[in-house]
């Protein structure tokens, strides 16, 4: 079976500024289509990410690519207390609402924001219009909230994630969520395990009877075992 294509565009925007965290939105996203490009890859997806190149350089990729599905990842200002998902598309009759809906269900839950919203702005967004693929234009959530902008920032590899779902329920794929850390091994039961502790070897057994005096005057227990050299 042919493989679904899908390209990831990541804000390329490094002089948006994240209210938290001396960094950016174009950092900031590329985190975040890293760890969605690495889940769409496990589930079986091809991807393709353009993150500094020009909108129009990306659009150009992604139509060469053949993707299925175009996927601009950006994050969102206003007046630093909005905050919310919003996410655009051409039209609501169409792909790119269907690729919207899919992702808005699994991402908007999570982030935390509530003015939250799927709009259909037709010509408005340049990587709406121009790609031949249908477009699900996602702007997680407002970077000028300092609280949010810092869970951005701590939740990029969650947020990839949670787009990749979206993405794998439109496209019809199996998500394949990532492999759970092995557990590290448990410590033996007690009793099962002794651990002995020796202080010294002598040749005369008299200097061995005197350290053994020496540890029950200090509090421990010691005992003399005879052997080989």
């Amino acid at each position: 079976m042919t493989k679904k294509k899908v390209y990831l565009s990541p804000s390329n925007q490094t002089e948006n500024r994240y209210a938290y965290g001396n960094t950016n939105e174009a950092v900031q996203c590329g985190k975040i289509a890293e760890a969605c490009r690495v889940a769409l890859v496990r589930s079986g997806v091809e991807v393709m990410v353009g993150h500094m190149p020009s909108m129009q350089q990306k659009c150009k990729e992604s139509d060469a690519f053949k993707a299925d599905l175009h996927v601009p990842i950006h994050t969102n200002a206003c007046n630093g207390k909005v905050s919310g998902t919003r996410m655009f598309c051409y039209n609501k009759t169409g792909n790119g609402y269907k690729a919207c809906r899919a992702i808005y269900n699994v991402l908007a839950p999570f982030t935390p924001g509530t003015s939250e919203s799927i709009t259909a702005n037709g010509d408005e967004l340049y990587e709406v219009r121009v790609p031949s693929a249908p477009t699900a234009y996602i702007e997680v959530d407002f970077h000028d909230v300092p609280s949010v902008a810092k869970w951005i920032i701590e939740n990029t590899t969650n947020i990839g994630e949670k787009i990749a779902q979206g993405i794998c329920n439109y496209l019809g794929v199996k998500f394949v969520a990532p492999a759970a850390p092995k557990p590290t091994s448990a410590p033996a039961a007690t009793g099962s395990t002794i651990y002995r502790v020796q202080v010294g070897a002598y040749a005369v057994k008299a200097n061995a009877e005197a350290m053994q005096k020496k540890l029950k005057v200090a509090g421990f227990d010691g005992i003399i075992v005879e052997g080989k050299k």
